[in-house]
């Protein structure tokens, strides 16, 4: 945190005009422009006095506005690694009167005010809930996610959730053993949302009784698995509902460190480019050097399985691919090649993006196996 403050007096109009001091237009405007307190959110001492460092800020905020009458410049991160532009507060002299930095920083006021309490708690809240607290404000909820972010990028947190306010639970798993973790448990044989964590969580359970993890991207592909107990019975299932979210990629994480070395860890997808993407974010997580699973082993549903799959009319399971889905295919096998990822797994995924281009065909990993989904998984995993 810094805080950078010039309390110089400065001279009164008549001492301007009588000491000829300001002689010019440019000259008066310097000299009656007011002194800016420049208050910069950066990465505290400790992160355990978060809400400590954040009383700290509003104070100095408030006083700025309220007691010395000195307009606010707001920094978000160090030089050279600003997370936003700066904010200045409220508008003085020729500036352009638009309203947007007065809308931010209001907006950051607000949701530093709201971290606090949920800290000072000892909390946790949705952006949901933060969001209808003030529609008027913050507009939508991807205005509230947004500057979450920014705020915990500034303070150089390790994930946003330090600053209890979390995003609603969106992913799904089932496990066949209770899964403990702190002082909560996963109970077993049962569909589950994934649960909120902390960065040393740890899970613990009876992994003999666990043969694999599977990762689906398809929640109706997920209720069919979990309802067959021939593949539920050994298999703790996980689904992040389409793209993963933070909390889905972090339990994946936990889980991939608690699990031993004889649990296999497999990612089925949608088979077109945004499948291949969706792996890929399980997998080798492009944001962060965290919240990533490389254990996990890309299977496919593969555009040539379903070529060749007898069980199904063709026509009814194949859709052309249109050139936005082309477009990203090419960017995302470029992608890909840079890529550090296993061998098996840099390979598959990129002979299968190859052969969608190739065909130009793409389906969903539903349609497979006459839309038996369990039928196929049982096979590929005899």
């Amino acid at each position: 945190m810094g805080v950078q403050a010039n309390v110089k007096l400065r001279e009164s109009l008549h001492d301007l005009i009588q000491g000829k001091q300001a002689s010019t237009r440019r000259q008066l405007t310097e000299a009656l422009t007011p002194c800016v307190r420049e208050i910069r959110l950066t990465k505290p001492d400790n992160s355990e006095e978060l809400s400590s460092e954040i009383s700290t800020l509003l104070s100095l905020m408030k006083n700025a506005i309220e007691q010395h009458r000195e307009p606010l410049n707001v920094v978000l991160g160090l030089c050279g690694k600003q997370v936003k532009q700066p904010m200045r507060f409220p508008f003085y002299g020729f500036e352009r009167v638009t309203g947007v930095s007065a809308d931010k920083t209001a907006i950051l006021i607000s949701l530093m005010k709201r971290v606090q309490r949920q800290l000072d708690l000892k909390e946790t809240c949705t952006i949901r809930d933060v969001f209808y607290l003030n529609v008027e404000l913050y507009k939508n909820q991807r205005t509230v996610t947004e500057w979450l972010n920014a705020i915990s990028k500034a303070f150089e947190l390790p994930h946003r959730d330090m600053l209890r306010v979390v995003a609603a639970q969106k992913g799904l798993c089932f496990t066949p053993i209770d899964l403990h973790h702190g002082n909560s448990m996963i109970m077993k044989r049962q569909k589950s949302l994934i649960p909120f964590m902390d960065a040393n969580t740890s899970f613990t359970g009876i992994w003999s009784e666990i043969d694999r993890v599977v990762v689906l991207e398809k929640d109706a592909v997920f209720n069919t698995l979990v309802d067959n107990i021939l593949v539920s019975a050994n298999a703790l299932i996980v689904t992040g509902k389409g793209y993963p979210d933070w909390r889905t990629r972090h339990f994946l994480d936990k889980l991939m460190l608690s699990c031993p070395p004889s649990v296999a860890f497999e990612v089925y997808t949608d088979s077109d480019p945004y499948g291949i993407d969706i792996a890929l974010k399980y997998i080798q997580n492009c944001e962060k050097s965290v919240e990533k699973c490389p254990r996990l082993c890309y299977k496919g549903v593969l555009i040539q399985e379903l070529l060749h799959d007898r069980l199904s009319t063709r026509g009814l399971q194949l859709l052309n691919l249109k050139i936005r889905d082309v477009n990203f295919a090419m960017k995302l096998l470029q992608r890909t090649a840079e890529l550090e990822l296993s061998g098996k797994n840099k390979r598959m995924l990129t002979q299968e993006l190859q052969r969608q281009l190739f065909y130009s065909k793409k389906a969903e990993m539903n349609s497979v196996s006459n839309s038996d989904f369990a039928s196929y998984f049982s096979k590929k995993n005899k």
